[in-house]
């Protein structure tokens, strides 16, 4: 091939960089790139392919195209292969390696699809040199083929491994991005013309330092493939030797210049142990100078003095907390950025990616640009900002709307502390929809706090409900001194059949709160609900006071509370029944914890309660039947309607109690009503006013009904 013919290549990038990568690869080889399958594609000499290896801080790989054809088939596949001299690439005696993507009907697999072009070489060398190549992982040379929708394409990699492996990075902190993403990130931000103007970069949680080391390898016109090991085209046969070496020593020159002439780039994070690796590579990098990372989190940060630092950028990384539970706590961190940026760097500007637009939203300025990257598969937003940007007009009305939350706890925790504090109440509620903005319902629950969102109307955006939630957990963790990882948060909507008792997922962070002197399990995470209703309490209690002697029925018995009360209380024999083995078996464990123990006189019956009850032949003197408002579980023979049914499940259940006795029936249907029947029947008595504790007196969650024989 001669020096002087033109080539044509292929550069692929992270999703999201192809925009940049295409002015990128015109500011180093002067060409104008266009839009290829997988990225850009340019055309030239080979000395400007070798160029965009050295120089690229945002590709992946570069191919060198040998053949693209528009016939999409297995026999054009072949012909395309056959075409190509291979030994013109490769000795006979060498190594090679085959890149496959794409399908087609011959061709179901990429490595079945390997397998045949790489036959089709090998026989080629085989038919004329008597002799083949191996095949190696670390090859000669990597023949690249791809089947696309519309073409087939043909090449070389040129690369070797992927161009974002500069060769600095050694041990990294969690979830480092990548070196051409975070290059890409900077160029997006007009890093490089800021550089040479002398501006200043910060990163004030940088992590390893991956965005800090780019900053300084741009601000040092410092090549990003200089510190490679080896390129994949230095053993292919056409390989220009004298070309790579001219244009590694221009860049050594470059660097030389650079690095005397750079402004500061700064790094700081909370993680002293990162801090420590970034300053190893800058150090191997030799950019220690002007560029240096600092042990110090965003709460103890200051505009450092020792150094002159004319205004810039500041372009972090911050977390982005893909789980629930880690958001309102990166809340604060994101309102930290904007407090910094308005109190310390005026005339700077700001850039932060993020995969939240909620918490993107907590820094409080007005973004200028926003543009979308993907960080590996997630896709992420890089927002910029001016420190003297124009602030989110929401910021004073969500204040105030926080504002009137927290005051709202507080009076409700007034109100109830003299109730609490008597009957020694570990487990409440707190908070119930009192405020429109904030619909969800916040539990105590020791020192844990249980909050349940109910689902927003449709008038309300996602984003908006998010936004609040999260705002209200961070506000409930600052009022009760709690931390966030203690503010168990679950979507609250209405549930059906077994729903109610389906897992949310496996922690087993049980613990125990004390209730009337009765000791009872829960756990706030694993499940929908928590194992312990709260509005049944004042209930639980009547039953623990009028158990003495008596036996105990527990119908839908759940985790056993009622039971554990009427052990308490001094109940002679107990029978809990229930279709979960899940809570049965808790209920066996909240026995134990009171002294108790299942056998013939405490009895665990894994049971459909509607057929267990209709061929129940004991007899009881007091019965707690709280069914649910509806369920449908396939364990069940029936399913149930609480207000269809009840006349049933009442009816039943009287058939066994003494004569004496008392059916405590109850649900949480809020338009119940008991059928006449039962009230010509049975001396029925409304107690739901008795069975409400204080804390539940704002909304009447549930009906409840003492029944007992006429006369």
């Amino acid at each position: 091939m001669s020096s002087t013919q033109t080539y044509r290549f292929w550069v692929t990038c992270p999703q999201g960089v192809h925009g940049l990568l295409k002015q990128e690869i015109e500011q180093i080889t002067g060409i104008t790139a266009g839009d290829w399958h997988k990225g850009v594609v340019f055309e030239g000499p080979l000395v400007d392919g070798y160029r965009v290896c050295l120089w690229s801080r945002l590709a992946n790989r570069i191919y060198l195209a040998l053949h693209e054809v528009e016939e999409v088939s297995y026999s054009a596949l072949e012909a395309m292969v056959k075409r190509v001299e291979w030994d013109q690439h490769l000795r006979p005696s060498g190594t090679l390696k085959v890149t496959f993507t794409g399908h087609l009907p011959e061709i179901r697999d990429t490595r079945f699809g390997a397998q045949k072009v790489k036959d089709w070489v090998v026989d080629q060398f085989r038919d004329k040199h008597g002799m083949r190549p191996s095949v190696d992982k670390s090859a000669d040379l990597t023949i690249f083929a791809q089947v696309a929708k519309k073409k087939m394409f043909l090449g070389i990699e040129l690369t070797g491994e992927s161009l974002h492996k500069r060769g600095y990075r050694q041990s990294t902190g969690p979830a480092p991005i990548k070196e051409n993403l975070a290059a890409a990130l900077l160029l997006a931000n007009d890093w490089p013309a800021k550089a040479r103007r002398g501006e200043a970069f910060l990163d004030l949680m940088c992590g390893s330092g991956t965005i800090v080391v780019e900053a300084a390898m741009i601000a040092a016109d410092y090549a990003p493939g200089l510190g490679r090991g080896k390129f994949g085209f230095e053993r292919w046969l056409q390989h220009s030797v004298n070309d790579w070496r001219l244009l590694q020593e221009d860049a050594r020159n470059r660097r030389t210049v650079g690095i005397e002439s750079m402004p500061p780039v700064l790094g700081y994070d909370a993680d002293g142990g990162v801090i420590a690796s970034a300053n190893e590579t800058l150090q191997k990098l030799g950019l220690e100078k002007q560029a240096r990372c600092y042990h110090k989190s965003l709460d103890e940060w200051t505009l450092p003095t020792h150094w002159e630092l004319k205004p810039g950028l500041w372009l972090s990384n911050p977390p982005y907390g893909e789980r629930l539970g880690d958001k309102p706590t990166l809340m604060r961190t994101y309102r930290k950025i904007g407090d910094i940026a308005r109190e310390q760097l005026a005339g700077w500007d700001l850039a932060m990616l993020t995969s939240d637009d909620i918490l993107a939203r907590e820094i409080g300025l007005k973004p200028k640009q926003k543009r979308t990257f993907f960080n590996g598969p997630l896709e992420t937003v890089l927002y910029n900002f001016s420190a003297e940007g124009d602030r989110l007009a929401e910021g004073q009305a969500v204040n105030e709307q926080i504002t009137a939350f927290k005051n709202r706890i507080e009076k409700n925790l007034k109100q109830l502390k003299k109730w609490r504090n008597k009957d020694g109440i570990e487990a409440f509620r707190v908070y119930d929809a009192d405020i429109p903005e904030y619909a969800i319902a916040v539990d105590q629950y020791a020192d844990w706090l249980h909050v349940q969102e109910y689902a927003p109307p449709k008038s309300v955006p996602e984003q908006k409900a998010q936004q609040r939630l999260f705002h209200a957990i961070d506000a409930l963790s600052e009022l009760f001194d709690i931390p966030v990882k203690r503010i168990a948060v679950k979507r609250r909507e209405r549930q059906k059949g077994s729903n109610q008792y389906e897992k949310n997922a496996a922690t087993n962070q049980s613990f125990i709160v004390h209730e009337y002197g009765v000791k009872l399990k829960v756990n706030l995470l694993d499940y929908l609900d928590t194992g312990l209703f709260l509005d049944h309490r004042s209930s639980r209690h009547w039953v623990q006071k009028n158990a003495a002697g008596k036996r105990v029925l527990n119908l839908f018995c759940y985790t056993g509370s009622f039971t554990s009360h009427a052990f308490v209380g001094g109940a002679k024999k107990t029978v809990s029944v229930d279709l979960s083995k899940t809570y049965l078996n808790w209920a066996k464990d909240n026995l134990e914890l009171n002294g108790g123990k299942e056998g013939p006189n405490h009895q665990f019956i894994h049971a459909d309660c509607l057929k267990w009850l209709a061929d129940c032949r004991d007899s009881f003197d007091l019965i707690v039947m709280d069914p649910p408002t509806f369920s449908n579980s396939a364990r069940m023979s029936e399913t149930l309607d609480v207000q269809r049914d009840h006349e049933m499940l009442i009816t039943n259940a009287m058939k066994s109690l003494s004569a004496s006795g008392v059916l405590l029936f109850s649900n949480n249907y809020r338009k119940f009503f008991m059928d006449e029947k039962i009230y010509e029947l049975f001396d029925v008595k409304d107690v739901s006013n008795l069975s409400i504790g204080p804390d539940y007196k704002r909304k009447k969650p549930h009906r409840c009904f003492e029944i007992r024989f006429k006369g």
